[in-house]
């Protein structure tokens, strides 16, 4: 999937579509199942994923079932206290394990990476 570098004033609304595909086909959507989670997070640089600044979760009932797009919204409270500087963000789909989560990566987990980390960028 190709990114984006985004670009906002701090306390701004944005949103972005996020699409999941089966095995990186973008002729093929994957629909998440019941125990999916597509997770958006903005981060510092260097920060884990785990302890990201923001950490947004989608499941099943997010997407959108004709084109397996997950629209996520940054709301202006998401960035209002940020300080103005670059950022990056990334999404995951979490397939098993606890919802709500993150980290819960056992064996019966399994973790793909839909966005690379790629620059956030928020403006005074």
């Amino acid at each position: 999937m190709s990114t984006r570098i985004i670009k906002i004033n701090r306390g701004d609304s944005y949103e972005l579509n996020i699409r999941v595909f089966r095995n990186n086909d973008i002729s093929k959507p994957y629909f998440l199942t019941a125990a999916d989670v597509v997770y958006f997070a903005l981060l510092n640089p260097h920060q884990r994923f785990e302890d990201a600044i923001l950490i947004k979760g989608y499941t099943l009932e997010d997407q959108n079932m004709s084109s397996g797009e997950i629209n996520v919204k940054i709301t202006p409270n998401d960035t209002r206290s940020l300080a103005p500087g670059v950022y990056y963000y990334t999404a995951k789909l979490q397939r098993g394990g606890t919802i709500g989560v993150i980290n819960d990566f056992d064996n019966s987990t399994e973790v793909y990476t839909l966005i690379e980390r790629t620059k956030f960028i928020i403006n005074e």
